[in-house]
């Protein structure tokens, strides 16, 4: 039988705060185990949570980031459960009262996915598991690290829909500032519930939940996976369980841990040491007017009015300083097409072989706005500019003033082209001759020898003209 998959995420983002959510430890990755953990984000009796304040504002970015109504109160609950990973035994979350609701996000298959929710909670420990000893161990350091969660309705129908609207989440977030989403550190990580119904069929099938996936790949290989699992088992003539399982990168499968537990199991009630939140219509607005434009504004704005491909607007999207850096550019002087083509090319090959990024630059988007206002007016040629950038990049400076030091600068002088156009003709007479009995292919020789007698600031459209003149082609 053929089945449809019917998918909902819960994605967790750690949020960018200097500290924890609810106390003064420090927000890092990394460091040795159990070194940034005090009695109050490891829940010692006696101890009370201190509200991040810009915890909330990250969240409250996060969900004008994709389109929420961002509430003027919302409040914590109490979610009771034991893991060694949770010494206190419960977890401070939103259950009633979320911080963020709505949203939406349009994915590559035009289908819109909806976001339910978007509340903040404090991260659990991590387990440390040898197996060589057979036991496990817990680092507490990641306890109350500052969570949002984004819960989406069941809206998915594929796994390519699925890594696109994960892709777009983590690339809007850190556009806002609210995340850096580095999935391999865990600072975003998602849970998949997944079911399939028959083709053709409105009533969903029972979801399993595939827990902490970290990577794009283990999204689309664990999707896969637990789609042929439960056609199987219904193939089988079984009954898919709801339980929560846990996809091994290695095997490429999934494994049950536990039953899936329902709301009513955790039994949340009010946080009663934290007070109720509550964000005026100015605060909101003043958060809303501080953020930058998302990528996908820019990327609209790229293709619609500025003419550049999908391609080339997704790849300038992609990082925000390189956009940001490409907006001060254009801005400057707006020959939008010739500037993507210097960044993409040149400029990402000098950042790529560097390691540096957009940010690390020695010299600023107007001097770029420069050189490429340089290059569209022919005062350098094409090759001519990729030595300026290259300058620049190692040593900044002024464009033109690298231009005229290096005879960069394109000359216009006629007598000195046709002098070394003659030059070349008869130092190679027998290339001449090969091009005037029609193999044109040796023209191209023919101009790099000009080129190389005039030195960079070679004019290749008056040495073209003179040469193809010369040898009777015009």
């Amino acid at each position: 039988m053929s089945y449809q998959p019917v998918i909902g995420l819960e994605i967790h983002c750690e949020l960018l705060t200097d500290s924890k959510v609810f106390c003064s430890c420090a927000n890092d990755f990394g460091g040795g185990e159990n070194t940034r953990v005090c009695p109050r984000c490891s829940g010692m009796p006696g101890t009370l949570p201190l509200l991040n304040q810009n915890a909330v504002r990250l969240a409250a970015k996060a969900g004008f980031a994709v389109d929420c109504t961002v509430n003027n109160y919302s409040a914590f609950d109490r979610k009771n459960y034991f893991y060694p990973d949770l010494p206190k035994a419960y977890q401070i979350t939103q259950f009633e009262h979320p911080i963020c609701t709505g949203g939406y996000i349009d994915v590559c298959t035009g289908r819109r996915i909806r976001i339910n929710r978007i509340h903040i909670e404090e991260d659990a420990g991590k387990l440390v598991h040898d197996d060589y000893e057979g036991v496990s161990m817990a680092d507490y350091n990641r306890c109350g690290v500052p969570l949002i969660e984004i819960v989406t309705e069941p809206d998915f129908r594929s796994a390519e829909e699925v890594r696109d609207f994960v892709s777009m989440i983590a690339l809007r977030l850190k556009y806002a500032g609210v995340c850096d989403a580095r999935m391999e550190q865990g600072s975003l990580r998602v849970d998949v519930n997944i079911s399939i119904m028959p083709e053709g069929s409105g009533v969903f099938g029972t979801r399993a939940e595939i827990k902490n996936l970290n990577s794009l790949k283990s999204i689309t290989r664990a999707i896969e996976y637990e789609i042929k699992r439960q056609s199987e088992i219904l193939d089988g003539g079984g009954k898919v369980v709801q339980e929560t399982r846990r996809f091994n990168d290695n095997h490429g499968d999934t494994k049950a841990l536990r039953s899936k537990e329902e709301a009513h199991d955790y039994r949340y009630f009010p946080e009663p040491d934290i007070p109720p939140v509550f964000i005026t219509d100015d605060e909101l607005e003043e958060i809303k007017s501080s953020m930058p434009v998302p990528p996908h504004i820019r990327k609209a704005r790229y293709i619609n009015e500025y003419k550049l491909s999908e391609d080339d607007a997704q790849l300038i999207i992609s990082d925000k300083e390189f956009s940001d850096f490409y907006d001060g550019a254009v801005e400057i002087y707006p020959d939008y097409k010739l500037t993507s083509s210097i960044m993409l090319v040149e400029l990402n090959r000098l950042l790529n072989d560097s390691g540096k990024t957009a940010g690390d630059l020695a010299f600023s988007p107007r001097k770029l706005a420069e050189l490429v206002k340089m290059t569209a007016e022919k005062k350098v040629s094409n090759n001519a500019a990729k030595e300026v950038l290259k300058i620049m990049f190692e040593h900044g400076g002024s464009p033109e003033q690298i231009a005229e030091e290096r005879g960069f600068v394109m000359s216009f002088d006629e007598n000195a082209a046709e002098k070394a156009v003659e030059e070349v003709i008869e130092e190679n007479a027998a290339a001449a001759g090969e091009f005037k009995n029609g193999s044109d292919k040796i023209f191209g020789f023919l101009m790099g020898q000009v080129m190389r007698k005039l030195g960079k600031g070679a004019n290749p459209q008056i040495i073209q003209r003179i040469l193809k003149e010369k040898l009777g082609k015009e």
